[in-house]
């Protein structure tokens, strides 16, 4: 009996704790000097291709990040040796490739910045894309909590060979439909990548469905269109990373912690340290107008 009534106060004093009344507490925080990080996605397509070099703002400042003017930024090519420099113009440093690219499935790549008489670098492989094989639409009824509309599916399918990573983003009107998120696959899974256990395959159901949300489907005239981004293996990690970042939230949340970067001082005894992530993608895309 003295053991059940000790299980009851435990639970009304859990209950307690987590119903309690929240207190609003100012922090003052203090100033930092702001990290600079580099957001830099190179693709296989033609046209300009775009470089950010920016400083973090104060956690409780409301204004942009600012943009870092004063380095010099180049990508080499490393399996051809060839060399584009990034000229900085409108916030950002910028390579006009014109109708070619810079991006070739199968080579390396090197980010170079020189910076405040330090140097900087990055490297990462331009993998192949998996197979998106058709968009389609249907219109449906309300279903429950999903509203009446209509609803797009995603068919694609893993190329055979190697395991394939992939960022998948859906467009709406032109925008990204922010009611569906970003989804990350691995051979058309939602595995590590570690085991190569569905090799050629169909991607699976949630991919499919993944490219509208029950909450806002699609509306007649919508045009939808769904991105895939080819992924190396450390971009995949950073990817996973920073999405379990995004959603990191609830009672059981994980504590925030800083996503590992790719750039690395070449100085040894350099103390600068530049974050985010320099990637290359090939890029593939349906469109589906809904009708």
């Amino acid at each position: 009996m003295r053991n059940k009534a000790i299980k009851y106060i435990s639970v009304v004093l859990l209950g307690a704790s987590l119903t309690a009344c929240e207190r609003v507490i100012d922090l003052d925080l203090p100033n930092g000097s702001g990290f600079p990080y580099v957001d830099a996605w190179i693709t296989d397509q033609p046209g300009v291709q775009t470089i950010k070099f920016l400083k973090a703002t104060e956690y409780e400042t409301q204004s942009a990040p600012e943009a870092i003017s004063d380095a010099q930024i180049t990508v080499t090519d490393v399996t051809t040796g060839k060399s584009y420099p990034f000229t900085y113009a409108n916030g950002g440093y910028n390579y006009d490739a014109g109708a070619a690219s810079i991006g070739v499935v199968g080579h390396s790549y090197k980010l170079n910045i020189n910076w405040k008489g330090e140097q900087f670098e990055a490297t990462d492989e331009l993998k192949r894309s998996s197979i998106i094989d058709s968009v389609t639409s249907e219109f449906k009824k309300a279903d429950g909590e999903d509203k009446e509309g209509f609803y797009v599916k995603l068919y694609a399918h893993d190329p055979t060979g190697a395991v394939d990573f992939t960022w998948i983003r859906t467009y709406r009107n032109g925008e990204p439909n922010h009611y569906v998120g970003e989804m990350l696959s691995a051979d058309g899974t939602f595995g590590t990548g570690d085991d190569q256990i569905s090799d050629g395959f169909a991607f699976i159901p949630p991919f499919r469905d993944g490219v509208t949300s029950g909450e806002k489907p699609y509306e007649k005239g919508d045009v939808v269109r769904v991105l895939f981004r080819s992924l190396s293996r450390p971009s995949y990690d950073f990817m996973q990373q920073v999405q379990a970042q995004l959603t990191n939230s609830g009672l059981f949340g994980k504590v925030l912690t800083n996503v590992p970067a790719n750039v690395v001082n070449l100085q040894s005894t350099g103390k600068t340290k530049i974050y985010g992530w320099f990637g290359t993608v090939a890029e593939i895309s349906a469109t589906k107008k809904v009708e």
